[in-house]
């Protein structure tokens, strides 16, 4: 055997019952196999409004025989369209009335467009409310929202998926603005961060890149024992299944789809990847239980080097940011909220509206997956004084107390400070860097 060869078995061998432990509940139905119907990498010369349409044709098929022909009510209350209408990507134009009233100019969006790109097992859902409070700043802009393959359908079309077509997407995507476009601002939140991080470092002399915004950026799991998933997918195919019955995303994670995760941050995480001399926004959590914050802010003050840059760093009950080095541009925001019942910032919770239907504090959706013992799942569910929060605090929160959080109780004013660093990196009058 090669030595690559014995590296691997014994590396899978390691794998095995480290697998096992992160595996989690078990749900058995048909949604871990693949569709047959997965949505892929567009076709480079497709236009974006065929892509969003031809996606949309593609998501009807699938989940209508995966998921609608085969259970009574597969999504609760959600019907097919609504559910089509939640995962699909998004173009949306200009707003020309409310355009021209505001004077049909740069500071107001024009021949500005927005590229919005999702997290792994997400949808462009959660990118929405973001988007519809930057339309209602910046009504002249476009704004695009993709799809990234593997996603959408069921979870079992992430078996297969590579981080090389969720690349490619993004790049797509950059490309598919109309001529005439002069700024393309990315938005990225967790996976969809490092994506568009990705593709920024591939076309470094674009000129219509004129900022990044990095929402919860994803560029290493938190998990140490993520180095193994690459290996482990070869004997496991899952990370964890469960119940997947929220219209907006997946609730099953691929092991496929996390090793993938992994090779994409390899630069990140080792430090390979170029200085940033862009805009940049970032927010993150200091307890995120998803990806390591640590390392977002150690991107931010050691790789961006352009004078705009601005990090909200919710401070939870993890004080990592007391013990780095701070740069200019750390903005530090206590993650207690009691007036929204919120304990912390989880990693879920940074892009949706506290009044969002979905996922808001009165929303259809009240993450309770992290309890395993029934009676413990359905207080936390029915319970109205519930509290949000991040995972880290499960094991001292009372059984059934603790939901986690699906929405940010900062979100105005988070939309503030963006809308400001948008407006200093279009250069307009009288905006300058805090």
């Amino acid at each position: 055997m090669s030595a690559n060869g014995l590296l691997r078995s014994t590396l899978v061998a390691m794998t095995i019952p480290a697998t096992i432990a992160l595996s989690g509940c078990i749900f058995e139905d048909p949604q871990h196999d693949p569709s047959g119907l997965a949505i892929g990498a567009p076709a480079e010369n497709q236009s974006f409004d065929d892509y969003v349409q031809k996606t949309r044709e593609q998501l009807r098929t699938a989940l209508k025989a995966k998921r609608f022909d085969k259970e009574a009510a597969p999504f609760s209350q959600y019907d097919l369209d609504q559910v089509v209408a939640m995962r699909a990507p998004f173009a949306s134009g200009p707003n020309k009335a409310a355009c021209d009233a505001a004077g049909n100019d740069t500071a107001h969006g024009k021949d500005v467009g927005f590229l919005m790109v999702h997290g792994l097992t997400d949808s462009p859902f959660l990118m929405t409310d973001v988007r519809d409070t930057l339309q209602s700043k910046f009504p002249c802009a476009t704004f695009h929202g993709l799809l990234l393959p593997g996603h959408g359908t069921v979870p079992g079309d992430l078996v297969d998926v590579s981080y090389e077509d969720w690349i490619k997407t993004v790049r797509y995507g950059m490309d598919g603005f109309a001529n005439g476009t002069d700024h393309v601002i990315t938005i990225g939140y967790s996976m969809g961060a490092a994506l568009i991080g990705r593709e920024f470092d591939a076309r470094r002399r674009d000129p219509r890149m004129t900022a990044m915004v990095l929402l919860s950026p994803g560029f290493a799991a938190k998990s140490d024992q993520a180095w193994l998933t690459p290996y482990a997918r070869y004997v496991q195919s899952w990370v964890g299944k469960g119940e997947n019955s929220d219209a907006a995303k997946y609730g099953s994670m691929a092991m496929n789809a996390a090793a993938e995760f992994h090779l994409l941050t390899e630069p990140y995480r080792d430090g390979t990847m170029d200085t940033f001399d862009i805009p940049v926004f970032m927010v993150a959590s200091s307890d995120d239980h998803t990806v390591d914050p640590l390392l977002a802010a150690d991107f931010f003050c050691n790789k961006v080097t352009n004078d705009n840059k601005r990090l909200i760093w919710y401070q939870g009950e993890e004080h990592l940011i007391d013990e780095h080095p701070l740069c200019e541009g750390v903005d530090i925001v206590k993650s207690a909220a009691p007036d929204w019942r919120t304990l912390n910032h989880a990693h879920t919770a940074i892009t949706m509206h506290p009044d969002n239907q979905h996922y808001g504090m009165d929303g259809i959706i009240r993450r309770c997956d992290h309890y395993d013992e029934q009676s413990a799942n359905s207080k936390c569910q029915t319970s109205s004084d519930a509290v949000y929060g991040e995972l880290n605090l499960s094991d001292s929160a009372s059984p059934g107390s603790l939901r986690r959080g699906t929405f940010n109780p900062d979100f105005v004013s988070m939309l503030d400070k963006m809308t400001h660093f948008i407006e200093v990196s279009l250069e307009v009058p009288g905006k300058t860097a805090n």
